[in-house]
């Protein structure tokens, strides 16, 4: 009778760590609500992905990566989804770690003329004048970095700050700037309303960089770091899911993205292929990584970025 109360004992307490496990709350920061590879993980939460993995995702978007670094620095998320230039507030103290690169290329930001601008092609951007949110934003670098590509000086094209996306696209309707640079659903939108015409993805231009990445807090990797693997492992299986089910994967982010389904699809057919599919960091694009974080204004000298980031948690080959 003792062995058959042990025994039964014994998986009682494996039914209990399993469920458990099923009941694990974790909490993940998006940078900003209208981006589509943000939207995966709403993605595999109607999948049930993360539910197979042991893991109740909670969903959270922020106003901007300022706002999603406040929160990991809080532990009021687990986890943020952001821009890669967020690596170096690690360098300056932002206590979360680099796990996966989600993206290696901005083929999420595009250049969309005004209708009346005469812009025909890249060429004809020298001396254009282009809206940006911000001199020292993510936009405003590319855009240099696209001027750079053409063997031009950095600010060969000139950037115009509006303070907001909202005021760069209303001064591009008003013929008030040649030009912006922004994201890719609003580019598309733009141009099927024939509001402006798109130009060129930034993502045939650009040298390589980690685009996107995904950041655990400290937190969440001194203290649970299986949690950490069996997350990361799952964001991986949700895009391995996301590539082979496209019109399920469009169903889903249109009400988060708030676009029509025909321009998701592009939006999907133009990303979906670039999205990593095991999160491994390039060597080229963590180099250029090295300098953008000091182009951004992030930081003064070039860091050591091995110590920004680490493959440790990335699913097994």
């Amino acid at each position: 009778m003792r062995r058959f109360a042990i025994f039964y004992a014994v998986i009682l307490l494996i039914v209990m760590a399993s469920a458990a496990r099923a009941e694990e709350t974790i909490r993940v920061g998006k940078a900003i609500q209208n981006h589509f590879s943000f939207a995966l993980i709403e993605v595999g939460i109607a999948n049930g992905v993360f539910k197979n993995a042991g893991l109740a995702v909670e969903s959270v978007a922020f106003t901007g990566a300022p706002k999603l670094q406040q929160a990991l620095a809080a532990n009021s998320i687990d986890f943020g989804l952001s821009t890669g230039q967020d690596l170096g507030f690690i360098a300056k103290g932002l206590p979360a770690m680099t796990v996966a690169a989600v993206s290696n290329a901005p083929f999420d930001t595009m250049m969309v003329v005004g209708n009346e601008a005469p812009i025909k092609s890249i060429a004809d951007l020298k001396g254009a004048h282009i809206a940006v949110s911000n001199l020292r934003g993510y936009p405003s670098w590319l855009i240099k970095e696209l001027a750079k590509h053409q063997g031009w000086a950095p600010d060969a094209i000139k950037l115009v700050e509006t303070g907001s996306q909202t005021a760069s696209i209303a001064q591009l309707k008003i013929n008030r700037v040649d030009g912006w640079g922004g994201d890719i659903g609003t580019a598309f939108q733009m141009e099927a309303a024939h509001e402006a015409r798109a130009l060129l993805n930034f993502g045939d231009y650009v040298p390589p960089f980690m685009n996107i990445g995904l950041y655990p807090t400290d937190t969440m990797v001194k203290d649970h770091p299986d949690t950490v693997r069996r997350f990361v492992k799952a964001w991986f299986d949700n895009v391995a899911w996301a590539r082979a089910h496209r019109t399920e994967t469009v169903a889903i982010v249109q009400p988060v993205l708030n676009l029509s389904p025909a321009i998701i699809e592009r939006v999907y057919d133009t990303l979906m292929p670039t999205e990593t599919r095991d999160g491994k960091f390039d060597p080229k694009a963590m180099a250029t990584m090295r300098r953008a974080v000091v182009e951004l204004g992030i930081l003064d000298a070039e860091p050591d970025i091995s110590k920004l980031y680490t493959e440790a948690f990335l699913p097994k080959s």
